[in-house]
């Protein structure tokens, strides 16, 4: 159990009261205030693990008004005969991914760290159709390891021996992780780095001939932690290409390592897109967005770990203060639900979506195209694979 201090408590309400902010509407000024008032919980009381995650839209078009919270987006159409894989769907916004995709008749390829979590997420979702009386057996669970790249680069062997020759709609890249402390993998390393950014651009690269050239979407899920990214050096906004291992600098209990991933991951994004319109791939359309705060159960391993009901504690009562001004995971996975399949008519290639399904004009640092190649080729060189985009 964590000892929490009142000030540690009062940090919490600073925060939740800017997550409610937040949520109710997609001002700067809202985003800004809860970026830095999380900066000062999480230097206080120290957080291991974060996700994001909540918008509220109707279609890519249009989204949900303000007023309309606690309203889940389905997919508009069957998705019978789509071939989606969703990294890190063992929980919180992967899994529920899964389960909406499968329920309208997709075929969902979940990723896991390991083979027990593979095999609890296809039951969850099992059991998900089964309590709706859907009938898809469609759903399958492979392992991947974003700390070790020899098994993302193994990844496309097993997806083939398992789905065949089926070719993917969706590559929806929903992995993510924040690490109070820096750590370094077997692959030698940065573990925050290889995991949001250099694991999932290794994984698009190997999966990319397999995306269906009939038309196929990629979705990052990014962040608006993108805004905590700074250049060492200068103190300005944007991406340290001497700081990706966060060697230099890893910042506010891990929020700082995070931030640069999530600017990676826009800023992959955009490359991506733009070298498959030079190359012609006009069936490619590929998307990030921010999703919110949701109260995932990446929180678990921090000081904001969901409170015990039973009993009152500085704990409990600080984990239900933040916990009231969280979106659940049915509304945190509004967003990257919406952009695997709305109408690809109404999503612009490259784009970069807030929580309330609209398109946000990027800050100059978030769409630098010189960091965006330079990023691209070291993630190579990293990675030691060619990206062919064709």
């Amino acid at each position: 159990m964590v000892s929490l201090s009142w000030r540690t408590v009062l940090c919490v309400w600073m925060l939740s009261s800017s997550a409610a902010a937040w949520s109710t509407g997609p001002s700067s000024f809202n985003r800004r205030g809860f970026l830095q008032n999380a900066q000062k919980v999480a230097v206080v009381i120290g957080t291991s693990s974060v996700s994001g995650g909540g918008l509220l839209v109707e279609n890519a078009q249009a989204a949900t008004p303000k007023n309309e919270k606690n309203k889940i987006y389905q997919p508009p159409n069957s998705l019978v005969g789509k071939v989606m894989v969703i990294t890190g769907a063992s929980s919180g916004l992967g899994l529920e991914s899964a389960k909406r995709l499968a329920a309208a008749g997709a075929t969902v390829v979940m990723t896991t760290r390991t083979t027990a979590k593979a095999d609890t997420a296809k039951s969850e979702v099992q059991q998900y159709l089964q309590d709706r009386s859907i009938d898809n057996k469609d759903i399958y669970a492979l392992t991947l390891n974003m700390d070790d790249l020899s098994d993302v680069r193994s990844f496309p062997d097993r997806y083939a021996k398992v789905l065949d020759s089926r070719k993917i709609d969706v590559l929806m890249n929903n992995i993510g992780l924040i690490s109070q402390s820096r750590e370094i993998t077997k692959d030698n390393l940065e573990k925050t780095f290889q995991s949001n950014h250099l694991g999932p651009f290794l994984l698009t690269s190997g999966l990319f001939p397999l995306l269906n050239r009939n038309g196929s979407r990629i979705v990052n899920v990014a962040s608006k932690a993108h805004q905590f990214a700074k250049v060492v050096s200068t103190g300005k906004p944007g991406l340290d290409m001497n700081n990706l291992d966060g060697s230099l600098s890893y910042g506010l209990d891990g929020w700082e390592a995070y931030g640069n991933t999530k600017l990676e991951n826009v800023l992959f994004t955009q490359e991506l897109q733009r070298r498959a319109d030079a190359a012609g791939c006009t069936w490619l359309t590929v998307a990030s967005l921010h999703p919110g705060v949701v109260g995932t159960d990446l929180w678990k391993n921090t000081a904001l770990a969901k409170p015990d009901n039973d009993k009152f504690s500085l704990q409990s009562f600080a984990s239900g203060l933040f916990f009231k001004n969280t979106l659940t995971n049915e509304e945190g996975a509004n967003t990257q639900i919406m952009l695997a399949t709305s109408d690809t008519s109404g999503i612009k290639r490259g784009g970069y979506y807030d929580e309330f399904g609209q398109l946000v004009k990027l800050d100059a640092f978030a769409q630098d195209q010189v960091k965006a190649r330079e990023l691209w080729d070291v993630s190579e060189n990293l990675s030691s694979c060619k990206f062919n985009v064709a």
